[in-house]
This record gives structure tokens, C-alpha cells and sequence, in this order.
């Protein structure tokens, strides 16, 4: 295998990598964003028909059959779990952003200037990732 195609490769890896996280992230997001809206809703009454799609936590929530009061007691720890997530998460982002710009920078070492092009543009397809690159790495 040629160095190109495994760098290729890597980087196809960590582009399947993040949107893999963030698609986990999204879910887990409405997943809780929800839990706070349904305790509003009757049991069994979902936004299916009104304003989308039946959410992840009102089918668990109806394959459990919960009474309104376990939605009610259920809800705020979701709440809580979410804010809880988002601390945790916004004190690791730095060391985060620093793990993902640095496997991004060796990986556009191994690509060509016009693979380093369209890398970049994929990961702004991919991930609306629009944080500007340093000068001189074009």
C-alpha cells in the first residue's frame, strides 16, 4: 500500500471518526432537549403528526408505557445529564480541538497540496467546520 493511499485512508478514518462523534452527540442532544418538552405532552402523544419526527426518548418512553409522572421525574435528570455533559464537554474542548488540528495538520503532511484542498473542503462539508487554517498550511 502506498503512503498516499494510507494517508487517504487515515484521513477518511478520522473524517468517519467525527462524524461518527458528532452524529452521537446530535442524538444524545435531542434526546434530552425532548425529555424536557414531553413531560408537557399527554402519554402517547407525540409531534409525529404535528411538528416531526416522534423524538428517541418519547419511544422509549412510550415501549416502557411511562405514566406521566415517571416522564415528569424522568425529565429533569435528563435536563441535568445534559448540563452536566455540556460542563464536562466545554472543559475538554480546547484539549480537544488542539488532539483533532494536530491529526489534521500530519495527515495534510502526507496529502498533496491539491488533496489538502479537497480534504479541507470535505471536512467543511462534512462538519460545517469553518475555523480558518493558519497562513502558509494551503
Amino acid at each position: 500500500m502506498s503512503s498516499g493511499t494510507q494517508g487517504i485512508r487515515v484521513a477518511l478514518l478520522l473524517l468517519v471518526t467525527l462524524a461518527a462523534g458528532a452524529a452521537g452527540g446530535i442524538a444524545i442532544d435531542r434526546w434530552l432537549v425532548t425529555a424536557q418538552t414531553s413531560q408537557e405532552r399527554p402519554h402517547g402523544e407525540s409531534r409525529g403528526r404535528s411538528g416531526g419526527r416522534e423524538t428517541t426518548i418519547e419511544k422509549f418512553a412510550d415501549e416502557l408505557g411511562l405514566t406521566a409522572e415517571q416522564r415528569s421525574l424522568i425529565a429533569p435528570i435528563l435536563v441535568d445529564t445534559r448540563a452536566r455533559m455540556s460542563e464536562v464537554f466545554d472543559r475538554v474542548r480546547p484539549e480537544y480541538e488542539v488532539v483533532v488540528d494536530s491529526a489534521r495538520a500530519r495527515i495534510e503532511e502526507i496529502l498533496t497540496p491539491e488533496q489538502v484542498r479537497m480534504y479541507r473542503q470535505l471536512l467543511q462539508d462534512q462538519s460545517g467546520d469553518r475555523r480558518e487554517r493558519p497562513a502558509g498550511t494551503d
